[in-house]
């Protein structure tokens, strides 16, 4: 039996789709090798074997895709929107070790595309404009997120949300980049230190009921 006109355009869109997925996997992987001004939109295209053309259909500029690619779901900002969703509702005190450790373990293992994103945004104005926004998605869902424990009643009504959060990432920022060296293990045992001692320093301030801090 003949497919219907409707399913035919699911088809035609679950393709595009996974052709879209394909260019994001390939720019990542190339972004991260070889940096972002050394990745053309024309090798990208090579590397999936579809036309320079076809990227630009989907992707305004080669900055929209950079985005797409900070933000797809295995990055680290991904992850770290995967982790503050499954937080949703729950108590900062029981969950934002975890999710601050989660941070710091989702950074460390795309070192290479952090690492690109960093350096390489200090002299390109476009990859700046991204990193920028990367920085402003993660902050903003941080910041929603402790809105929402304020509200509950569990941290203090007069905490600075916003600053808290950029606190939060400024910090797994430099741990970043003073421990990027690090093997695996090492890695994450100063990590899960890192985590607790600064979350230890940050509760006490933050919470409604100090007293409380120690857990």
């Amino acid at each position: 039996m003949p497919s219907s006109p409707k399913e035919k355009r699911l088809t035609r869109r679950e393709q595009a789709e996974a052709r879209k997925q394909q260019i994001v996997e390939a720019a990542l992987n190339l972004f991260a090798q070889h940096g972002f001004a050394a990745t053309s939109t024309k090798r990208i295209a090579q590397e999936v074997g579809v036309t320079e053309g076809l990227i630009f259909h989907y992707f305004k500029n080669k900055g929209e895709l950079l985005m797409a690619v900070a933000t797809e779901r295995r990055t680290f900002m991904g992850e770290v929107t995967a982790l503050l969703e499954q937080a949703d509702g729950r108590p900062a005190r029981d969950v934002l070790g975890g999710i601050v450790l989660g941070w710091v373990e989702a950074i460390q293992r795309q070192s290479d595309l952090v690492t690109m994103l960093l350096v390489e945004s200090q002299n390109n104005p476009e990859l700046a404009t991204v990193f920028r926004g990367v920085v402003a998605q993660m902050v903003t869902a941080m910041t929603g997120y402790l809105a929402a424990r304020v509200a509950a009643g569990e941290l203090r009504q007069d905490l600075p949300v916003r600053t808290s959060a950029m606190v939060f990432f400024s910090s797994l920022m430099m741990f970043f980049l003073t421990n990027r060296n690090l093997n695996p293990t090492e890695w994450h045992e100063r990590a899960t230190e890192f985590t607790t001692e600064m979350l230890d320093a940050w509760f006490r301030g933050a919470l409604a009921n100090p007293e409380h801090a120690g857990g």
